[in-house]
């Protein structure tokens, strides 16, 4: 199987993959700065700059706010889920895993909020990591639900089983 037919994995390669085909769509080449105008006159406001969007594009950037990915998404017309749902490249990486997952947890892991939490839970220290799984399982107790805390027996309560470092994607 050829590089082209394991999808792109990248922001970059994704954003650039709904560039060509809206590009196809309408006959002619889409830049950065037509999305950019088209963004803002739908929102009324300045919401993301041309340039900002050739450097997700070509890579250059590749950390967008919550914001810029929504309004990306609601213009190429995919979930903003498109965007955050990497690939591995290689072989047994996330994707492998989230094939193993139960449907719940796939589904739970598109939801805007759960993306949003794991994007701030990402760059913690290890130990704020720690502290915020924590908290997370005190809740659970509270509302009723099961421990996960240590069922992978890491010894640290943390139910995904690593220290956090395996959260950061490939960029």
């Amino acid at each position: 199987m050829g590089d082209e037919d394991r999808g792109p994995v990248s922001l970059a390669e994704k954003l650039d993959r709904l560039f060509q085909e809206r590009s196809r769509e309408r006959g002619k080449s889409l830049s950065a700065n037509d999305v950019a105008t088209d963004i803002n006159i739908r929102a009324g406001e300045q919401v993301i700059s041309g340039n900002y969007i050739w450097q997700l594009r070509k890579g250059k950037r590749d950390n967008p706010t919550k914001r810029h990915i929504e309004a990306l998404a609601e213009y190429f017309g995919v979930p903003a889920a498109h965007f955050h749902d990497q690939q591995d490249a290689g072989s047994g990486g996330a994707a492998a895993d989230r094939a193993d997952q139960a449907p719940e947890l796939l589904e739970a892991m598109q939801d805007a909020g759960v993306i949003a939490m794991a994007a701030r839970f990402m760059d913690m220290s290890a130990e704020s990591r720690t502290a915020v799984l924590e908290m997370i399982d005190r809740v659970r107790k509270l509302e009723g639900l099961p421990d996960v805390g240590s069922s992978t027996g890491n010894g640290a309560g943390n139910p995904m089983g690593n220290t956090g470092e395996t959260w950061r994607t490939a960029r």
